[in-house]
């Protein structure tokens, strides 16, 4: 047994619709990118002073990692919309930087680095 006409056509029209939707990026966020991508060298000396040339990355529970930290990171990563700027940098050894990739992490480490930073 075939369709309604009608039906068949209004689900044709809801397919052509989400179509052109998809064509034309209706409901895509647009995220502006900071276009500086890097940290500057003085942003770079800030974050290993303040992280006392550590690397921040602390597993759930263990010790803060005891590896130099060589590699200033965004915590919200770039490629996902993150600005360069101090408030979203983090000082990583290269293990945990390339580990981290360009996920963005947990509003729990977020919360913890934030606490964990006033104690140094």
């Amino acid at each position: 047994m075939l369709p309604a006409p009608t039906v068949l056509l209004a689900c044709l029209a809801v397919a052509a619709l989400g179509v052109l939707c998809l064509a034309i990026g209706v409901g895509r966020k647009r995220r502006r990118r900071d276009p500086a991508r890097l940290f500057s060298w003085p942003q770079k000396q800030q974050l290993i002073c303040q992280a006392d040339g550590r690397c921040e990355h602390k597993p759930p529970l263990w010790f803060r990692c005891p590896a130099p930290g060589t590699e200033a990171d965004h915590i919200h990563p770039w490629s996902r919309g993150g600005a360069t700027e101090l408030w979203n940098g983090q000082l990583l050894c290269r293990q945990h930087n390339r580990r981290k990739s360009n996920r963005v992490p947990s509003p729990l480490y977020r919360w913890r680095l934030a606490r964990r930073r006033k104690k140094y």
